[in-house]
């Protein structure tokens, strides 16, 4: 969405701070339904799951089509989030789980793929939203995505793994959202009024308690929402980083390129 914002900043009469939640809100949900997933995986079926989440990219999809305003479109958007937090991790449990072992990579290397589509693509939905209007992107997904539900309904199938007894840690969740909530808030405070200004102090202050509280939490809660200590890893850790650092450059250089050094990050045509 990233290489829309100045036909939508134009179009929706909003300001770039505004349009940005688009991405911000939209990543920031992914990650908090995704933390879920580890027993959401479990507790229901991979049928009932795959169904859920492509009913979520549905409807988000024509609601942002069809948007007459920034609100509405925002909410096609958090929609769209719920489907993605749910349908990566369900993507690769269904690799991990059933493909055979000597063609595990293979299929990781293809699921991977599926996921770095979205920004390798972006330059070609930035030529087709100048030449048309910024909802081509949901028309041109919208057959996609009815194609990708009737091959699914087709081939998931299989009960759900069970939980074991195992309680969900709603408490962890909670924690967790409003930790990343509140850092995204402190960054964009940041952007908004500067780093030397209260407001971003006051953000950050609250944001650095919530992590010693989350990470207490992790320590010493009865419930874990996923294992804490695999960032203890260095291999894990410097796994994380790399993503991190790729998907923070694909987002931010089309918006710093056009915005801070006035020019455009796509080639010349």
């Amino acid at each position: 969405m990233n290489v829309t914002f100045p036909t939508l900043i134009a179009t929706l009469h909003v300001s770039l701070a505004t349009v940005q939640w688009l991405t911000t809100a939209y990543l920031l949900l992914v990650t908090i339904v995704m933390s879920a997933t580890a027993f959401v995986l479990k507790r229901f079926s991979f049928r009932a799951l795959f169904f859920f989440a492509a009913s979520m990219s549905l409807l988000g999809t024509l609601v942002a089509m069809l948007a007459p305003n920034f609100a509405l479109l925002l909410l096609g958007r958090l929609l769209q989030a719920v489907a993605t937090g749910l349908s990566t991790p369900l993507m690769f449990q269904l690799v991990f789980t059933r493909a055979p072992l000597n063609k595990l990579g293979l299929y990781t290397g293809f699921a991977s793929i599926i996921i770095s589509l979205a920004p390798a693509l972006g330059h070609v939905w930035r030529i087709v939203t100048s030449l048309w209007s910024w909802r081509a992107i949901f028309v041109g997904v919208l057959p996609l995505l009815l194609i990708a539900t009737l091959i699914g309904a087709y081939a998931i199938h299989g009960p759900a793994l069970g939980t074991r007894g195992q309680a969900f840690d709603g408490l962890g969740l909670a924690l967790l959202a409003v930790t990343f909530g509140s850092l995204v808030l402190t960054a964009n405070m940041a952007g908004t009024h500067g780093w030397l200004s209260g407001q971003f102090g006051a953000l950050l202050a609250g944001a650095v308690v919530l992590i010693l509280v989350m990470a207490w939490y992790a320590r010493h809660g009865r419930r874990r929402l996923f294992d804490y200590r695999i960032l203890g890893n260095a291999s894990s850790a410097s796994g994380c980083c790399n993503i991190l650092a790729c998907n923070s450059s694909t987002l931010a250089c089309p918006s710093s390129c056009r915005y801070t050094c006035k020019t455009c990050s796509a080639p010349a045509r």
